[in-house]
């Protein structure tokens, strides 16, 4: 009866030990309260990919994994891919458009867009 009593507790005790660890990976990966983060996604043509990435920064954001900004930045976007980032723009309160030539200039302001 004892094997099984020392079964269950080092069972228990690598779950608990499983557990630990998970949590402190989480703690290891996740940014630091407080840190402005800016994620700049260049955009291109008729803006492949932008909606794709900005809904896996959605849910980042929900999980609370992302604390930030996304700048979309107008590298060579058609008037499609312009109209598409917009829309993005609108739908998401914590993403910008960049306009072509002027990121250097938009990121040393240092306020939230």
């Amino acid at each position: 009866m004892s094997e099984v009593w020392e079964l269950a507790a080092a069972i228990l005790f690598m779950i608990g030990a499983a557990a630990l660890l998970w949590y402190l990976f989480g703690r290891l990966m996740r940014p630091i309260r407080g840190e402005q983060i800016w994620m700049v996604l260049p955009g291109e043509g008729d803006g492949e990919g932008l909606e794709e990435t900005l809904r896996w920064l959605a849910w980042c954001r929900e999980s609370g994994t992302f604390r930030g900004w996304a700048v979309i930045f107008d590298r060579s976007l058609t008037p499609r891919g312009r109209e598409l980032a917009l829309n993005l723009a609108r739908r998401w309160s914590w993403v910008s458009c960049c306009p072509a030539g002027s990121l250097e200039e938009w990121l040393s302001q240092g306020e939230e867009p």
